[in-house]
């Protein structure tokens, strides 16, 4: 764990120079995005809880409508703060979250972003990074922050992949799941990308499939900023936020972390292939390997003992 967090704060103190990153093969288009279109509608409420509330309360904070702390309870003290927002921006005063309510909040934090940040000039080179402990998206110029918007990324089991990776294509094709714009990343093993959503009650959480979600409105705004090469480098754990439980991988299990022990085990020897995140046969038979060589059972799964014989 030690190591992961060193590696973490290694990789934080060279955002400055993503710029300088080599190029990295294409990754495939918004067609196959990771993101899930059947993902179920949550919509907040009276008496509800969880990770949705307290981002619904940190953008109203962040607009001035709500003061205190994102506890992620919808008390009476939310529902208020809401209602206030929605008299104001002539939407009914329910107090209670739709999906209208949520795009006018986003469109009045860009607003609120523009009056107070720099625009960057299409001259200067962008740089992107990503935080999925903090949920931010921070936009750099010339090493300099014009921009931070609030992301969801992948929930656990399906974690966004973390490493340096580049813009590979771009498409103003709105699909069902990701909104008006897309980004593909370079990212091997899938298609992910930083994309819009249908579904703005689950920025700020860990709600995707793999992919970075923003506000429509958010997405709008950067789309046109950055170009195919653009740098973005993912911060964080690729097992999971800390303090949880690692996950078992077993044939079939895809994502940042196959792709970390892909690594472990091809500098190891017993990995031949370029680590792609996908647990497929010879990732199935290396781990077997190790297993076997170290005294454990025979077998094609990742668990405690044989994250500890990785050093992971």
């Amino acid at each position: 764990m030690v190591f992961y967090l060193f590696k973490i704060l290694l990789t934080a103190a060279t955002v400055f120079f993503c710029c300088s990153l080599p190029p990295l093969p294409a990754a495939a288009g918004p067609a196959g995005h990771r993101c899930d279109p059947v993902e179920p509608h949550v919509f907040t409420a009276p008496f509800h809880q969880g990770g949705d509330v307290a981002s619904l309360q940190r953008c109203l904070a962040y607009l001035g409508y709500f003061h205190g702390a994102a506890s992620g309870y919808y008390d009476r003290a939310t529902m208020a703060a809401l209602g206030n927002f929605q008299r104001q921006h002539h939407l009914s005063p329910s107090g209670l979250m739709d999906a209208p309510t949520w795009q006018v909040i986003s469109r009045a934090m860009l607003i609120r972003a523009q009056a107070e940040e720099k625009i960057p000039s299409p001259h200067h080179d962008l740089c992107l990074l990503i935080d999925t402990f903090n949920l931010t998206l921070t936009v750099f110029s010339r090493g300099e922050i014009i921009r931070q918007y609030p992301v969801a990324v992948g929930r656990p089991g399906e974690e966004t992949p973390v490493g340096s990776w580049r813009v590979a294509n771009k498409s103003d094709e709105h699909l069902p799941g990701m909104g008006p714009r897309w980004m593909g990343l370079n990212i091997p093993g899938g298609s992910y990308g930083i994309h819009g959503t249908d579904r703005p009650w689950s920025i700020g959480t860990y709600a995707s499939a793999g992919c970075v979600r923003m506000h429509n409105a958010h997405v709008l705004e950067l789309f046109p900023w950055v170009t195919e090469g653009t740098p973005v480098l993912i911060l964080g754990n690729p097992f999971g936020r800390f303090g949880e439980p690692y996950p078992v991988l077993q044939p079939g299990s895809c994502g940042a972390a196959v792709q970390e022990v892909q690594r472990v085990l091809k500098r190891l020897g017993y990995y031949q292939k370029s680590p792609d995140g996908v647990f497929g046969p010879g990732t199935a038979d290396a781990v077997n390997l190790l297993r076997i060589q170290n005294g454990l059972p025979a077998g094609r799964v990742v668990d405690g003992p044989v994250y500890r014989l990785l050093g992971i």
